[in-house]
């Protein structure tokens, strides 16, 4: 029966990107992309005047919105259909392709960067929609190199480093066990199942015996993960090293965003985690157990009298999404519509996709898409909200120079979990009883996923960097520090997942690095939206957009002095935004102490 439910999630077409990897606009975007990086590499040959400069930098830009868009779709084809090794064929190639771009635009950004801030020049198009940009470029590490460190690095990235980005998909696809439903059924799990049972699924049994079974698979399989992240952090630390970098400035360079705010948002938690703790308490004491299961950190709110949950039709969850959004501005539901009638979203279950959900867009044609498997519970329902929220975040901003839609990951989290928290937020306020019993029970899980999971994530990569440095780190070592790390945050609270580093995919991610924290302030400044959205009323979709459109090209510290008139590095604001999670988890526990009587 739920299967026959769940046939109604839609799929996408490719039609109007390029259709296949053989269609003809393929082949002629990657065709144009590598006559521009000839012409970029001809024109710097004539110097590097203002005539140069602005043909060589439209010219650039061209090709990169095409070399993305190429990226963009092969990403899209190999988690559609991971038994393909097409898809990673083509992500190898585009990753040629931009290899090449950069090697040959060297001397344009060289010249660029050399540009003092009054040049007139970044009054000028193409040139002033890029100064931000440039000025950010500035501090990338591999501008510390020796220039024959730079060019030796680039090639070890292009031909070593790179291609590693598939290697972790590949090793998922061997996922294959079987696990038990409280119905007593045999279960079938793969990577995509896996993942989305961790998720939220309803069946408490099918949760456990999944979250067994994962960590039996890991540990006759962990030495393969613990060989690809070793790699990788590797040939990063290495290159760190040769430019006297520390790799925690890397990442905040990359994510836009100050040491001082990452360590405000760490105080405050700090400050707050005895009652984010308690959330985390609360929801195992409603499941009957003193120490919450890993397998448990994301499950959804049990049914009153042990009942089942009921299984929402793809129709019911996008319509409960819409409608919450619509409560912001008309036009957040009408981009959905959109969406769907443009069939740019994919949400129907099938063991051949990925696990896990992303949203995506198509640079040369000004359009995105959304990833994800629907499986019916509210825990899908916030999920489609939550990728919704990144596609309309770029949807806002799509008529701008495409460069200044490259927002950093810190601030991509932010329209997503606003879509979360907003959902959440109508949902609880038309709720009575059990129903807003679980609107509470998905505001406490948010606060505990957000404040407390993602700094575990965190403090793991900056240890595992730390022991990489003195040599290579064995899988059994990686489960010791997953423990450690955890107990600090969790205490006793819940059992550690201690095979998360191999089954979160963003530990192995070649574009991204320490991608924990991202979430977290994505989180908090959604909460601080939720704050504007109350105090501006009608005014604040205009205020919405507005910072949004800025995303692209100023850093989180600015987005949250010009917006928000606050200070990001001082901990009171990111207090500030927890208070409304605090007063959930404050009316949760009422609720949960009631119910235990």
């Amino acid at each position: 029966m739920t299967k026959s439910i769940l046939n109604d999630a839609p799929e996408w077409q490719m039609d109007d990107a390029y259709g296949s990897l053989a269609d003809e606009r393929w082949l002629k975007s990657e065709a144009r992309v590598r006559r521009l990086t000839d012409d970029i590499r001809g024109m710097l040959q004539e110097g590097c005047g203002e005539d140069v400069l602005s043909r060589a930098l439209a010219a650039y830009e061209e090709a990169l919105t095409l070399q993305s868009s190429m990226q963009t779709f092969a990403k899209c084809l190999g988690a559609k259909d991971s038994t393909d090794p097409a898809p990673s064929a083509a992500m190898n190639l585009t990753a040629g392709l931009l290899h090449e771009l950069e090697k040959a635009s060297a001397p344009l950004f060289a010249a660029l960067s050399a540009l003092s801030p009054e040049s007139p020049l970044w009054a000028k198009k193409p040139f002033s929609h890029w100064q931000f940009v440039i000025r950010e470029r500035q501090n990338d590490w591999h501008n510390k190199l020796s220039e024959s460190d730079a060019g030796f690095f680039s090639d070890i990235e292009a031909k070593a480093f790179m291609p590693l980005g598939t290697m972790h998909k590949s090793l998922q696809k061997l996922i294959d066990f079987e696990a038990k439903s409280a119905a007593g059924e045999t279960v079938r799990v793969r990577a995509a199942k896996m993942v989305a049972v961790l998720k939220g699924d309803p069946d408490p049994v099918l949760r456990r015996t999944t979250g067994d079974g994962m960590r039996a698979w890991y540990a006759r399989h962990g030495d393969l993960y613990a060989g690809l992240l070793n790699e990788l952090h590797g040939i990063r630390l290495a290159g760190f090293d040769r430019a006297g970098v520390d790799p925690l400035e890397v990442s905040l360079a990359q994510n836009r965003m100050s040491r001082a705010s990452l360590e405000a948002i760490r105080t405050a938690i700090l400050r707050n985690l005895d009652w984010v703790r308690e959330g985390i308490r609360l929801r195992a004491k409603v499941l009957g157990v003193e120490q919450m299961g890993f397998y448990d950190i994301m499950a959804p709110a049990p049914e009153a009298s042990g009942g089942v949950a009921r299984t929402l039709s793809y129709e019911e969850g996008i319509g409960l999404v819409k409608r919450a959004l619509g409560t912001v501005n008309p036009e957040m539901p009408a981009f959905i519509d959109l969406m769907l009638r443009n069939r740019w979203l994919d949400a129907k279950p099938s063991d051949k996709k990925v696990g896990g959900a992303f949203y995506a867009r198509f640079n040369e044609f000004r359009i995105p898409r959304v990833f994800s498997t629907y499986l019916g519970s509210i825990t899908s329902v916030l999920q489609q909200g939550h990728e919704l929220g990144h596609a309309f975040h770029y949807w806002t901003m799509r008529d701008l120079p495409m460069i200044e839609t490259e927002f950093p990951m810190t601030l991509t989290e932010t329209a997503s979990t606003f879509n979360e928290a907003v959902i959440r937020r109508v949902l609880l306020n038309e709720a009575e009883g059990d129903e807003r019993f679980k609107m509470l029970w998905q505001d406490v899980r948010s606060a505990g996923n957000f404040l407390i999971n993602t700094m575990v994530r965190m403090e793991f990569e900056l240890a595992f960097l730390e022991e990489r440095r003195r040599g290579v780190v064995s899988a059994e070592r990686c489960c010791s520090l997953m423990s450690d790390v955890w107990k600090r945050w969790y205490g006793e609270d819940a059992t550690p997942d201690v095979w998360l580093w191999a089954h979160k995919l963003h530990y192995y991610k070649t574009d991204q690095f320490i991608y924990n924290y991202p979430y977290t302030v994505g989180y908090l400044m959604s909460l601080a939206l939720m704050r504007e959205w109350e105090a501006r009323g009608e005014a604040f979709y205009d205020f919405y957009v507005g910072m949004l459109r800025d995303t692209g090209r100023m850093t989180v510290d600015e987005i949250i002095r010009v917006h928000f008139g606050a200070d990001a590095s001082d901990p009171a604001f990111w207090e500030g935004a927890m208070q409304s999670a605090q007063q959930a988890t404050e009316a949760f526990a009422e609720i949960v102490e009631a119910r235990l009587r």
